[in-house]
Parts: structure tokens; sequence; C-alpha cells
């Protein structure tokens, strides 16, 4: 099991003007095997705000070739809502979503509803996988998880093999890492992309 081969994808940081469209930032995408062992890496750029995160998603798992995706919670650049059943749809693979913490809902409905007219659609996907979401007790503390095209007991023998420094599966930490490398590069040498 620990031989499955995985996507993680994750996103690097932005200024606050950037919201509503004003600016970009990376999704960093990693294909690890054996647990953390890095093989491929893609990345691109997508504008903040925008729902375009699960399409491109999608288009990098098609350089990747990973058996199943992990994913940072479902908002990527700001609030671009990543749907992990549609994403399961366009891939064709297993979808896990982690939750390392809490979300309060009722704040994130009312900044949604002052910011996006489309508020709806994006809340509707956030509070239906939060709502699913299980719970998995890594050595650290208690996370959350949700599972699309996957059987639960296969993400669990996943966690336990790829949380080996912290709550966060590994080939998650290291697309972190790469997307905030990235995205400061990116700052400190052209200005905000």
């Amino acid at each position: 099991m620990s031989n499955i081969v995985m996507e993680a994808y994750d996103d690097g940081f932005f200024p606050p003007t950037y919201k509503s469209g004003k600016g970009l930032t990376f999704i960093v995408g990693v294909e690890t095997v054996e647990s953390h062992k890095v093989t491929k890496i893609a990345w691109s750029t997508v504008r903040v705000d925008l729902n375009t995160s699960t399409q491109i998603i999608s288009e990098l798992s098609k350089f990747l070739g990973g058996e199943v995706l992990i994913l940072d919670g479902i908002t990527y650049a700001g609030f671009d809502v990543v749907d992990p059943d549609q994403l399961s749809e366009l891939t064709g693979k297993g979808i896990i979503v982690i939750q390392l913490y809490p979300l309060d809902l009722n704040r994130i409905k009312i900044a949604l509803q002052k910011h996006f007219t489309d508020w709806r659609e994006r809340y509707s996907v956030i509070e239906e996988v939060y709502l699913k979401m299980v719970y998995f007790n890594t050595p650290w503390r208690t996370i959350r998880v949700y599972a699309k095209n996957i059987e639960l007991r296969k993400v669990f023998h996943l966690l336990k093999s790829t949380c080996i420094y912290s709550p966060i599966p590994e080939p998650l930490r290291i697309a972190d890492k790469l997307a905030s490398a990235l995205s400061k590069l990116s700052s400190s040498r052209l200005g905000f992309v």
C-alpha cells in the first residue's frame, strides 16, 4: 500500500491586494512514491479568488502519474473552491482532502456572501465536504479527512505511512514548501506575479 503513487497539491501565498482576481499565485503538485520520494513536480499560476483551481489541478494531474490526489483543504488561491467530487470525475483518481484545523462555517458563509455573487455554490461545496469529513488520529493530533473514489481504510493506511514528521502527510508538506518557495522567489525577483 505504501507503494501507491500519490499526488499532493498546495498553493503559494499572495498579498491581500491580489484578492478578487487582481493577481496570481502558484499551485504546485508533487508526485511521490514510497510515502515521500518525489519523482515529479508540476506547477501553474492561478488567479486569486477565481473558480479555476479544480481545472488547473486536473490539468497538472495529467502530467503527474499518481493514483490518488491529496489536497490541503478545498480552498486554494483565496476563496477558489476545489470541488473534490468534480476533480475525481475529471481525473478518474481517488481524492483525499486533509483539514488540519476546524472551520467556522458561519464566518466562511458571511465572507463569501460579502465578496462573491456565486457564494451559494462555493459555500455549498465547502459545507458538504466539511460535514462529511471523518476524524483521523495522528501521533500529533486529530485531523479531519474527506475521501472520494477511494476506500476509507486505504486512506487511513496511506495517512499512517505518510504522516512522518507531523499531522501533514509528507507529500502535502513537500508541495506546501515548494509552493511557498516559488511564491517567495517570484515576489523577491520579479515583484509579485
